[in-house]
């Protein structure tokens, strides 16, 4: 069954008092799986193997819940949710979260922070190409062929003009740490964070990140985040590898997350994820 886009409204959480009392640590049950996907899931070739699709398989059949908690949007997600068909799934860094067609949780940017930073990269000598990711629309600063066929819905913008519409993340091309993070300090409810070896940056709104976003959907769904198991390779990923009850690092990962985690799997080209499953969960 394909992955159906957007969806209504499914309620509000709060983090307290979600469970009468925390499930005993000599419980090691999984009951739910969130995985990132590019470094995770997805090998080099942007592509989910067969192998780990029937791990994935398995693991439901058990009835363990599947999340996926990507920096992609939905839309750029699109193929991979067709694949997996996830319970659940984290989007825009933490931006967004759906379960099925639901929508649990949503948190912008606002459009006066938009054209904010947009400002700001077309006035920095550090900045190159801009995306911005809206409720309906994927800009891009560029005119000229995506990447990939995942990003190849993109609508070119001239940025020259402003943009003021509330958006889920903006994403740039920034040839200098300093000055991203610079920018991430004009503006009181952005964050930034840095994809490792691309020179590409994200903001996003404050409260939200992966970690933050799994906390809203364990609270929904009344599953423990001592009873997720978490699989990542990035910095935006270190958090969440760190708050699950099993927190798994790529071995392709940055340092940083490996020294967060539980347990090491391979690497994203060696099916890791579903190897580590076959071996500790089915």
């Amino acid at each position: 069954m394909a992955w159906v886009l957007g969806g209504k409204h499914f309620g509000s959480y709060t983090f307290e008092h979600w469970f009468d009392e925390e499930p005993s640590k000599e419980d090691p049950s999984v009951k739910m799986i969130a995985m990132d996907l590019d470094g995770t899931l997805l090998n080099k070739d942007k592509k989910i193997t067969p192998y780990t699709l029937s791990i994935l398989e398995k693991c439901r059949k058990k009835g363990i819940k599947i999340a996926l908690a990507t920096a992609r949007s939905e839309k750029s997600a699109e193929r991979c949710l067709d694949l997996v068909n996830p319970d659940y799934a984290i989007l825009n860094g933490g931006s967004l979260v759906l379960a099925g067609t639901e929508i649990i949780y949503k948190k912008k940017l606002s459009s006066e922070t938009v054209n904010g930073i947009i400002t700001e990269l077309r006035q920095s000598e550090k900045a190159g190409k801009i995306t911005v990711e809206t409720e309906d629309t994927y800009y891009v600063s560029y005119d000229e062929p995506a990447w990939h066929p995942d990003y190849d819905h993109g609508v070119y913008y001239d940025f020259s003009k402003g943009l003021s519409k509330a958006a889920y993340k903006i994403t740039a091309e920034i040839f200098d740490t300093n000055s991203a993070l610079s920018i991430e300090n004009k503006f009181f409810e952005c964050r930034m964070t840095a994809f490792t070896g691309e020179g590409w940056y994200c903001f996003t709104h404050k409260e939200t990140e992966k970690s933050a976003a799994l906390e809203i959907l364990s609270g929904a769904v009344k599953i423990h985040l001592s009873e997720i198991a978490a699989f990542g390779d990035d910095y935006n990923d270190l958090k969440m590898i760190q708050k699950c009850g099993k927190g798994i690092a790529m071995a392709n990962g940055v340092d940083a997350v490996k020294l967060a985690a539980n347990d090491i799997c391979g690497s994203c080209d060696d099916d890791g994820v579903a190897r580590w499953l076959e071996a500790h969960v089915i």
